[in-house]
């Protein structure tokens, strides 16, 4: 677990734990439990060039010790599990983006300051051909995550927004 809170900074995707039977696994591949300390480094046991950045550790369970790595989920995993609801989303995303860009250039609000059109509310707003759908896409969250998200979070939908937004205008930075 330290490894994992060491790296809480870093920005993730969707995560999963995977819980599989480890018949068949070599566990003395791997230290013993009494040599695991802070120090400790899992990439003399699972090396990225051979596992990969996303690679997951199958966890043990030993007396009272439970070890487990979070394998992330690659940007394509998260795509292919989106459904037609959450593309038809980001259109309507991309088109309220569109409607809110032409207004502002119509109106001439220019920041001059961050070099972009900016909607009534002074938000940065881009052309729809600036926008990548998969990035905008892998931020939509599935139908059950978000429901569960608005029942528990009620500035969710607020903080969702600004994620998404921040997606859209990417390409400012």
């Amino acid at each position: 677990m330290k490894q994992i809170e060491n790296n809480s900074e870093k920005e993730k995707s969707r995560a999963c734990v995977v819980i599989q039977d480890d018949e068949g696994f070599n566990w003395s591949e791997f230290p013993e439990e009494e040599q695991y300390d802070e120090g400790f480094n899992w990439d003399d046991f699972l090396p990225k060039e051979e596992y990969g950045f996303n690679a997951a550790l199958v966890a043990k369970v030993k007396q009272s010790t439970f070890l487990a790595v979070v394998k992330e989920k690659t940007k394509d995993e998260i795509l292919k599990e989106k459904t037609h609801r959450e593309r038809c989303i980001v259109g309507y995303r991309i088109e309220e983006m569109e409607k809110e860009y032409e207004e502002a250039k119509n109106y001439g609000r220019y920041d001059k300051k961050r070099e972009c059109y900016v909607n009534s509310k002074g938000e940065p707003v881009v052309h729809p051909k600036e926008v990548v759908f998969n990035d905008v896409l892998a931020v939509i969250p599935l139908s059950g995550e978000y429901y569960s998200n608005v029942a528990k979070d009620k500035d969710y939908l607020k903080k969702l927004d600004k994620i998404v937004r921040d997606v859209m205008t990417a390409s400012l930075r």
